[in-house]
Formats: C-alpha cells, sequence, structure tokens
C-alpha cells in the first residue's frame, strides 16, 4: 500500500513540476501569436525581425525592410519586441493604421516582382497578395 501511495505521489509532482508549467508556457505563447496585430514589431523563430503588416488566420506578412515584405506562418512568431513606450527607441515616424494596410501599389509590385525571370519554383497553391 505504501508503494502505491510513492507512486501517486511521484506522479503528481511530475505534474506540478514538469507538465503544468510547459502547458502554462505554451498557451502563453499561442495567446501571443493569435494576437500579434499590424504594426507589431516581431522576431520569427529564424531570427529575423520585422514588422507585421498583415494577417489573416493562419498567416502574417512581415516587412522586413523598406518594399520587402515576406509571409510566414503565425507559428513561426517567437516574440512580439517591446514598442517604443516601452524603452526601446524609435528610428522612424510612427506607424499609422494607413502604413499597415497593403495597397494596390503594392500588390503590383508584388505581383510584377512574382513575374520576374527568377521566379521561385515552389508550390503553386501559395497565397498572392
Amino acid at each position: 500500500m505504501l508503494f502505491l501511495i510513492m507512486i501517486v505521489g511521484f506522479i503528481l509532482l511530475m505534474y506540478f513540476v514538469m507538465i503544468r508549467p510547459q502547458k502554462k508556457r505554451q498557451r502563453e505563447q499561442q495567446d501571443m501569436q493569435n494576437n500579434v496585430e499590424p504594426g507589431a514589431r516581431v522576431m520569427t523563430i529564424g531570427g529575423l525581425y520585422g514588422t507585421v503588416v498583415d494577417s489573416d488566420e493562419e498567416t502574417v506578412t512581415l516587412e522586413a525592410s523598406d518594399d520587402v515584405f515576406l509571409v510566414f506562418a503565425r507559428q513561426a512568431i517567437a516574440r512580439v519586441l517591446p514598442s517604443e513606450e516601452e524603452g526601446q527607441p524609435e528610428a522612424e515616424a510612427p506607424i499609422t493604421e494607413e502604413d499597415t494596410t497593403l495597397t494596390d501599389e503594392d500588390l503590383e509590385k508584388l505581383r510584377s516582382a512574382d513575374d520576374g525571370d527568377d521566379k521561385h519554383t515552389g508550390k503553386s497553391d501559395r497565397k498572392e497578395y
């Protein structure tokens, strides 16, 4: 009987020390990825820094530099960087809602970039922006 109590106690200890904190971290990471909004500075799991310009349920479009837009899965966001109010200096003018929306001109640039001779030969079912 004492052996059975020790086994149950060990299992409960493992749950509270290992499993519960890991699930909490996973839940916090999932919430952060689901709540990222346009204008937020983020870092991907690959170490790329960018500003979110557009998002949907599965993907996030980042602007890595001027006129360079990259599409990532939401799960690729490692963390949201602190805003300039929290201590990070702002190098450029503040981002407005107008800046975070892709314009027709931006879409034409993206489409014309896809029409080049050095076109990527990946999956044909990728999204067009």
